[in-house]
């Protein structure tokens, strides 16, 4: 194994650091990585064939050559695993942390709270944990069988940050963050939980024209384009985006489309609940594609949709909002922070298709949006990242 005096911490993930699996977490892995490079090692998901499980190896990331630990191998799909990925990332870790541990670090940087579990039963320098969404996970779920088990998960992470972690972390806004501390019964005690959104690449995310974006699509100058981007799963709402394209398509506006750019679990289900607008061409489901091409689609859009029933901090909103996109979304952590209500946007308090409908018709409206959106982005910039967590986390160890 080479020198590893260069290596600040040790990122320990149930992703592989590149495009599995989609989301919130995976993306701010990768701008994790892209801040601190090779000054970082990293344990994660083995995807590749060619990769071995079980050692450390030399895994290149970008055009950056990173000390991996592969602890499992999964194989990618979009669809629900029988066995969920966070329960076989625990047993794997576990297994494995006696030779992660070889490599000598041992300050980590975790988002998952179930490897957390794995953690506690070794000794650390400095954990530091940031809540990916502070919501409780496991109360909601895809896996109902697994929710009455909510309660006792929560309390039980809670105890262990409580123990192990230096530094907690949320990406959520600070109501969010004192809801969960409420619902926890402050089992935390003098420790604090620090809001830290998710952020942007402003080399990726910035406005364009959208008459050239829209030329790039093959999307007419008179279509009344709404786009929605991220993992599809019940709780991104699509169902209430749908319904609400259905209410706007009855007021009238034939010449209309809804754009889902991402994939995920309920694709299949989307289709099946969608198949007249689907063959009508009216929804539409991109899938996955590359995070340089998604700026195209949002700035092609007369306003992006967001219908989650929670968030954590919403990425994808922070991009729309740096792209200089006019938002319309359910109340979610983080949304008030990113839209200015009536002014860059609307935040819909109440799941009503009617209502939402209604919303994004007043969204085609306003003026100055842009101007507003890019002003307000700045300080979710990915730029910004390495200086917070030096500041919350790593001068003090």
């Amino acid at each position: 194994m080479q020198n590893t005096d260069k290596i600040k911490f040790l990122h320990i993930e149930s992703n592989n650091f590149r495009d599995f699996p989609l989301g919130g977490t995976l993306s701010f892995s990768r701008q994790l990585i892209g801040q601190f490079k090779d000054e970082i090692a990293l344990a994660g998901l083995i995807t590749d064939p060619q990769d071995p499980v079980g050692k450390w190896f030399r895994k290149d990331i970008e055009g950056v050559s990173f000390h991996y630990f592969g602890y499992g191998r999964f194989k990618k799909s979009s669809k629900r695993p029988v066995i969920p990925i966070r329960l076989k990332s625990w047993f794997y870790l576990l297994l494995y942390l006696p030779r992660i541990r070889a490599l000598k670090i041992r300050n980590v940087f975790t988002q998952s709270p179930h490897l957390l579990f794995a953690l506690n039963m070794f000794k650390w320098n400095s954990i530091c944990f940031c809540f990916a969404g502070i919501s409780n996970s496991i109360s909601n779920s895809r896996y109902k069988s697994l929710r009455f088990l909510g309660d006792l998960y929560e309390r039980s992470l809670f105890r262990i940050l409580k123990q192990k972690a230096d530094v907690i972390l949320a990406a959520a806004d600070k109501d969010a963050i004192m809801e969960a501390m409420t619902r926890t019964k402050n089992i935390l005690g003098e420790k604090q939980i620090e809001s830290f959104p998710t952020r942007f690449d402003p080399d990726i995310f910035h406005p364009r024209d959208k008459a050239e974006c829209r030329k790039m699509l093959d999307i007419d100058k008179q279509t009344l384009v709404l786009v929605t981007t991220g993992r599809l799963s019940w709780v991104k709402g699509w169902q209430l985006l749908s319904d609400s394209v259905g209410e706007l398509v009855n007021k009238g506006h034939k010449d209309i489309k809804l754009l889902f750019v991402g994939d995920g679990e309920d694709r299949e289900k989307i289709v099946n609940y969608n198949k007249y607008f689907i063959d009508n061409k009216i929804i539409e489901i991109v899938g996955h594609i590359e995070q340089d091409r998604i700026p195209v689609y949002l700035c092609a859009s007369d306003v992006v949709v967001f219908g989650s029933f929670f968030e954590g901090w919403p990425t994808s909103m922070v991009e729309a909002m740096a792209c200089g996109c006019t938002i319309v979304t359910t109340k979610v952590s983080g949304a008030s922070e990113i839209v200015i209500d009536g002014e860059t946007g609307f935040i819909v308090r109440d799941r009503n298709p009617q209502l939402f409908a209604e919303m994004i018709e007043k969204a085609i409206d306003l003026q100055g949006v842009l101007e507003h959106s890019v002003s307000n982005s700045r300080k979710f910039s990915v730029d910004r990242l390495r200086e917070d967590l030096n500041r919350l986390w790593l001068s003090k160890i």
